[in-house]
């Protein structure tokens, strides 16, 4: 009876958790949704301040749009030509980031509507629970209450870091796979740049909206080891990566900075991961002792 009221339990607080997150995620996206078009805006404006063809330009392919706006030798060590090249990288990557965001947007309020009436089915359950244990003395019914309550935060609470562990990975699988595409393409001379160098970008935009993703669940958490996890810089991936492609182009003595840009924020990524993952193991090993504490009130009741 018990074990069955104990799984009911766990999946209300497995909905309330869901729901609540989805809502901050939903208003969360709305937001960078705004961000985006915001940007996009500004982007578009400058790129038509400093001439219409920039946007105009539909290149097969990003080498294609170097070798068109960075131009001959000469011009390709203009400042200016590089300054707008990065602002039509980083104004192709918006559109794409705003599709990402509207289609997620679409999805998440979907979730919500399945998710009503948890909150109100939980408490009841609780309630029901401790009249079937039958406690008279009222404070040790709290204290249970309490302890029930918070083993079931706590699975909730590891729920939360499996989801930004799952993330990590899906970061992690496209910075290696832009890593990879990067190290195949090793220099400007090679044949297939042109594909390498195409793949890694799509990549590295994918690695982006993961690390964005990544960094929205670390804030879901709740860190009781006392660790900090470092994802600041994770937000500004996609900039470094595009300046430093600019720079090897540029220079064209091969694939080096951006390479080591991608290959330094898969260093910072497998330390968060590591950490998470002692994270993980600390929660579980917490919950097994207020499962403890928690029979022993029942068997003394």
């Amino acid at each position: 009876m018990h074990n069955n009221y104990n799984e009911k339990i766990s999946d209300m607080k497995k909905c309330i958790q869901k729901k609540n997150k989805l809502n901050m995620l939903l208003k969360q996206t709305e937001q960078d949704i705004i961000k985006e078009k915001l940007l996009l805006n500004k982007l578009s404006g400058e790129l038509e301040k400093e001439t219409q063809d920039v946007l105009k330009l539909k290149p097969d392919n990003i080498t294609s749009l170097f070798y068109t706006i960075l131009g001959t030798e000469e011009d390709k060590h203009s400042k200016e030509n590089q300054k707008l090249l990065k602002a039509r990288l980083k104004y192709e990557q918006c559109k794409s980031n705003m599709n990402y965001l509207v289609n997620e947007t679409k999805k998440i309020v979907d979730y919500i509507a399945d998710l009503n009436g948890c909150d109100t089915e939980y408490e009841e359950l609780i309630d029901k629970k401790l009249e079937i244990i039958h406690i008279e003395d009222d404070e040790t019914s709290q204290d249970l209450k309490r302890l029930i309550k918070r083993k079931e935060n706590m699975n909730a609470n590891i729920i939360e870091i499996c989801e930004a562990i799952c993330y990590g990975e899906k970061a992690l699988e496209a910075i290696e796979k832009t890593i990879k595409e990067l190290e195949t393409a090793k220099d400007f001379g090679n044949p297939d740049v042109n594909s390498n160098i195409e793949d890694a970008r799509g990549y590295a935009e994918q690695t982006q909206r993961m690390l964005g993703r990544f960094k929205k669940e670390i804030s879901d958490i709740t860190i009781v080891t006392g660790t900090e996890i470092a994802v600041g810089t994770f937000e500004n991936f996609a900039d470094c990566f595009f300046d430093s492609l600019i720079f090897d182009w540029v220079v064209q003595s091969g694939i080096g900075k951006s390479l080591d840009t991608a290959k330094n924020t898969k260093n910072q990524l497998d330390k968060a991961m590591s950490k998470l993952y002692e994270e993980k193991v600390t929660e579980e090993f917490m919950i097994n002792q207020i499962e403890e504490q928690i029979n022993q009130i029942i068997e003394k009741a």
